[in-house]
């Protein structure tokens, strides 16, 4: 979800309205090993008119058409519509599941309490409506290329510690910027919609969205850091182009059936 809030805050943060119309865009995601030096498919985007739809490793796909998100799964011809009552339901499971993991952090030895109270604090969403969340981007002053890109990179801090490298290509630099602002824009409502169902992500994402308005750009590669060290794998940008994208891409394909949010652990329900 990190990655997923960084890409998205930057995007609502840094794309500026053009006035000009463009065909849509496509970008393709890779994670690269750097000791083995293999690379594997991250994810898929999809970008035209406002619409979007973004396919992970797995096949499946989120679809922002209409200030409303979905979730589609294929492997039983399915769909979660992400509208008020589902947030709603969403907002009562979290609170259920959190109820219950007070109940036995509460029967735990100190010492593993709170290792378990830490590890929840790092996690976003997961430290209740109090959790601190603080963002902050730093310019490290140094450049890189990525691809024949020429890109900036900046550090990630979050609550102070060091969470992510981004190598970042301004959105002047990258076609079909506009797209991007579009669909981005509409993410930006349907989180904000989740903010006020589920309010332990509020300030979480707010928190995300100021922070990455400093890069102004999109990150061509990612970078975690482990410990205060960059970690040996890196997400990377491998394409980036525009296209036109058939109006289907952004459609629940006929004869899916709806289904509920599952509560944790459980499987979802097709009506």
């Amino acid at each position: 979800m990190k990655r997923i809030v960084t890409v998205i805050a930057g995007c609502i943060a840094g794309c500026v309205v053009a006035g000009a119309t463009s065909a849509g865009v496509y970008v393709e995601l890779v994670n690269h090993d750097i000791p083995g030096g293999s690379t594997e498919l991250a994810q898929k985007m999809y970008v035209e008119g406002g619409n979007g739809r973004f396919v992970d490793q797995e096949g499946r796909a989120t679809i922002i058409k209409d200030n409303m998100m979905f979730i589609v799964d294929d492997s039983d011809q399915s769909y979660i519509a992400f509208d008020k009552a589902t947030m709603e339901q969403l907002s009562k499971q979290i609170g259920a599941a959190m109820a219950r993991m007070k109940e036995q952090l509460a029967k735990m030895p100190p010492e593993q309490r709170a290792q378990i109270e830490a590890m929840m604090a790092k996690t976003p969403g997961m430290g209740g409506e109090d959790q601190k969340w603080v963002v902050d981007v730093v310019d490290t002053g140094k450049n890189d290329k990525v691809d024949g890109r020429g890109c900036h990179v900046w550090d990630v801090k979050r609550n102070g510690e060091l969470d992510d490298q981004l190598c970042v290509v301004p959105y002047s630099q990258l076609p079909g910027k506009e797209n991007f602002q579009a669909v981005f824009a509409k993410f930006a409502n349907v989180f904000e919609e989740m903010a006020k169902s589920v309010p332990t992500l509020a300030g979480v994402m707010n928190n995300e969205f100021s922070a990455q308005a400093k890069v102004n750009g999109f990150p061509v590669r990612s970078r975690a850091y482990e410990n205060g060290k960059l970690a040996d794998e890196e997400q990377l940008v491998k394409v980036w182009r525009e296209q036109a994208i058939p109006a289907a891409m952004f459609e629940i394909p006929a004869g899916y059936k709806p289904k509920k949010m599952p509560a944790p652990g459980a499987a979802p329900e097709i009506p």
